[in-house]
């Protein structure tokens, strides 16, 4: 699903929640659906995760082992560069022969060439904003989601939505405290605040 148009300043609620330390990782569920993040147009697949997501080169080296382009698996981080409506998927080694084949640059890379990105992308310079899906999976998101989170995660309300539906009455466990737009509201809220929003802004702060 290509991800959707770029959505205007009024039309985003803002939740901030304080949750214990222990709970936060119940939110980690949305990294691995996609957050939105905002790039700039021509950018390379590695100018986007380091100058625009703010992943350090070395964790890109070191644990993100597999990586997937609009569903092909990407190799070389220079070689393709993101476009509006582009999804990135992020994993830590995965087990097995099928997280060996997937692994970017191994041995056994060959054998997924009908699903790897192999084609560079032109050097599409230029300025405009763009909206990029990136999800996080498995250690990935363990490791990285914190500070995700602590920044602020952009989302569509459905997702959010359909997380707290999933969820039930757990959803919320560990939460402490809930700002809407900076003002107090309480967790039995938040489903109707975000049945009548469109995007949502969900920052997450550990506390304890």
């Amino acid at each position: 699903m290509k991800t959707p148009t770029q959505p205007p300043a009024d039309d985003v609620l803002e939740i901030s929640l304080a949750m214990s330390e222990n709970t936060v990782s119940r939110v980690f569920p949305l990294l691995g659906e996609g957050v939105l993040v905002k790039g700039t147009a021509g950018e390379t697949v590695e100018d986007f995760l380091v100058k625009t997501a703010g992943i350090s080169p070395a964790y890109l080296k070191e644990r993100v082992q597999t990586v997937f382009l609009n569903g092909r698996a990407l190799d070389d981080f220079n070689m393709a560069r993101v476009a509006d409506g582009a999804t990135l998927a992020l994993s830590a080694a995965m087990p097995g022969l099928a997280g060996a084949v997937l692994r970017r640059g191994g041995i056994y890379a060959p054998m997924r060439r009908q699903i790897s990105h192999n084609t560079p992308s032109p050097n599409a310079a230029g300025s405009d904003e763009i909206l990029v899906t990136l999800k996080l999976f498995n250690m990935v998101a363990r490791e990285l989601g914190p500070d995700f989170l602590k920044q602020g995660i952009l989302v569509p309300a459905v997702r959010v939505k359909e997380f707290v539906e999933r969820q039930g009455r757990w959803a919320w466990d560990g939460c402490l405290s809930v700002k809407a737009d900076g003002r107090p509201a309480t967790t039995d809220q938040i489903a109707d605040l975000i049945a009548n929003s469109r995007w949502i802004r969900l920052s997450v702060q550990p506390s304890g």
